[in-house]
């Protein structure tokens, strides 16, 4: 059974991890008790996110993982031997070459990972892309795992997990991966011979379909993304005014919130079609009229940027107060650094579902490089030790940096464009309107649940 990851595994999943719960703020796992370390299992996950699906999928797992990736990336210069030494397969995509994408030798080798009892992620959209929905899936998922020798496996299952970025390129932001309910692969589920026949291909392809549109935030058609984000911003306005949510949602609720809001929508679209028309057309005035006040609207975004202040009264003070110089020195270690990522993406052109990839690496590029030189220049002036105590609160000092930004409200300068500001009647009448909208959705939420039957 292969159960134990090899060390260069273990280190390189360990600072994977450092850097993930840096750069997300909260990463919530639900199901993992559908991860049986006794079992050969396929890991179908969808793909919003680039390489950093993968990463997230490495957090949970405590085996090693052999993932299936496209045989593009195995050409990039050290990220490619990184790929093969921790047993990736690569993936050739018709797309990508005109002779014909044969991937027999792959679809054994994955199938060989099988039946050692190991574990193999794949994901089976065949592509990542920058849409909250569930692409059509590819039928190579299936054809593993029905080709393989059910023989020299005790359990063969197909675990789907479905990744929701609340906002996938932000800094911070949460993420929930949900573990499904486990597909048991076996003769007898799939009576057609033999095994791997096509009717069998497809309903099994079908069922991981399914599963993942149960586990993520599927949205059917692009336009409805960034009406579906702005209605359950203000549901969840709705909510707090309620005493629900005490304390904000955790990821898994947040995306449990959206999924909600996408059934109610479907109902009211075939309840009432002309209402549902009048209000979206209502909606989409809002969120243009946002957007050209300057205050955000452009990319459908599942969580608020903003953030809950901690401290009130007295203590707030005192925090302001005693923690400025910490936060001066997070602001004075971090800013050049960040300067530079934000030149960098400006210049260079990344596409929305690469973004947070590009933070990630070119962040912790710049920002190590940026610390590397600071900790040798105090090192150079005053000693080694004091140069060791810098260097251990950077990190800390930087998020606190970002967390008293947030106290003091300063993020309000930057929301709230001088655009907005200049034009106060606009902004005045923007915010009587949402609270119209947010009367006519509480209306409505109360209906849907009426007929839903549920309580929240």
């Amino acid at each position: 059974m292969e159960n134990r990851p090899s060390l260069f595994y273990r280190a390189l999943r360990s600072a994977v991890r450092a850097t993930l719960k840096v750069f997300y703020g909260t990463v919530e796992a639900t199901g993992l008790e559908h991860l049986d370390p006794t079992a050969a299992t396929i890991l179908a996950c969808n793909h919003p996110n680039s390489i950093v699906d993968p990463l997230l999928l490495g957090m949970f797992e405590r085996r090693q993982i052999s993932f299936c990736a496209r045989d593009g990336l195995f050409k990039i210069p050290v990220f490619g031997q990184v790929l093969a030494s921790v047993g990736a397969i690569p993936i050739k995509r018709r797309t990508e070459h005109a002779s014909g994408a044969d991937n027999s030798d792959a679809f054994s080798a994955a199938r060989a990972v099988l039946e050692r009892g190991g574990v193999l992620a794949i994901f089976p959209e065949g592509k990542t892309h920058g849409h909250l929905r569930i692409e059509p899936l590819k039928t190579g998922t299936a054809r593993i795992a029905l080709g393989v020798d059910l023989g020299k496996v005790d359990k063969l299952r197909i675990v789907p997990v479905g990744v929701t970025y609340l906002v996938r390129h932000a800094f911070r932001s949460d993420v929930h991966v949900a573990f499904g309910e486990p597909i048991e692969v076996s003769a007898k589920d799939f009576p057609a011979e033999p095994l791997d026949h096509t009717d069998n291909v497809r309903a099994l392809t079908e069922r991981m379909g399914g599963a993942l549109r149960d586990l993520a935030v599927h949205i059917e058609r692009t336009e409805d993304e960034r009406l579906i984000a702005q209605v359950t911003s203000i549901v969840v306005g709705i909510r707090a005014e309620e005493g629900l949510d005490e304390g904000g949602q955790s990821p898994a609720e947040r995306t449990a919130l959206v999924r909600r809001v996408v059934d109610a929508y479907r109902w009211l679209s075939e309840a009432d079609p002309e209402r549902t028309a009048a209000l979206r057309e209502r909606i989409d005035a809002f969120m243009d009229e946002r957007e050209e006040l300057g205050l955000g609207g452009e990319r459908p975004a599942l969580q608020h940027r903003g953030e809950k202040t901690r401290f009130r009264g007295p203590a707030r003070a005192a925090y302001l107060t005693l923690g400025a110089p910490f936060a001066l020195f997070g602001l004075a270690t971090s800013l050049p650094p960040y300067i530079a990522l934000r030149a960098a993406m400006g210049l260079l052109p990344v596409t929305t579902d690469r973004i947070a990839l590009f933070k990630l690496l070119g962040g912790a590029a710049l920002f190590g490089a940026a610390y590397a030189l600071e900790v040798a220049a105090v090192a150079q002036l005053v000693g080694t030790l004091p140069a060791v105590a810098f260097g251990a609160a950077l990190i800390p000092a930087a998020l606190f940096a970002r967390r008293y930004v947030i106290e003091t409200r300063l993020h309000r300068v930057h929301l709230r464009s001088f655009k907005a500001w200049r034009r106060s009647g606009r902004l005045a009448a923007l915010q009587r309107e949402r609270r119209a909208l947010q009367a006519e959705l509480a209306e409505l939420r109360k209906q849907y649940l009426e007929q839903a039957g549920a309580t929240a």
